[in-house]
């Protein structure tokens, strides 16, 4: 299992339903190319780690890449497991409503992973420093 982890940080004048869009497209694509994924959301601030084959996931990074709704974009970490991190994920939004919602996600050994390459889960999801959003 080929496995990428990133940051990046919506553009600031993205509204709700842009982003909502952006989320379903994302999953709607990655469900159709058996990827699964994780995207945790803080206001604009985005970690995402996707899984899957090696051809598919560098295709989806480039258009990541690409998509001028993304700024500050960053690979975090690139691995190989043997299994699946977010098996049944096709695109797994997660937000401080989500964690609150489903507590479970806490202990979920992927989400820890994928938070703690960017300083800690309960870090991610306190207001940004000095009242920015990176």
């Amino acid at each position: 299992m080929f496995r990428v982890a990133y940051r990046s940080v919506l553009r600031a004048d993205l509204g709700a339903a842009e982003i909502e869009s952006l989320i379903r497209d994302g999953l709607d694509h990655n469900a159709r190319m058996g990827v699964t994924s994780a995207f945790l959301m803080n206001d604009k601030r985005c970690l995402h780690a996707l899984e899957g084959a090696p051809k598919v996931i560098r295709s989806i990074l480039e258009c990541i890449w690409d998509d001028r709704r993304n700024e500050e974009f960053a690979i975090l970490d690139i691995a190989y497991g043997e299994a699946a991190l977010f098996p049944g994920w096709p695109l797994k939004v997660i937000t401080a409503e989500t964690i609150e919602a489903e507590p479970e996600l806490h202990d979920h050994p992927g989400v820890n992973w994928l938070a703690n390459l960017d300083s800690g889960l309960s870090h991610y999801f306190t207001a940004p420093r000095d009242g920015s959003e990176s």
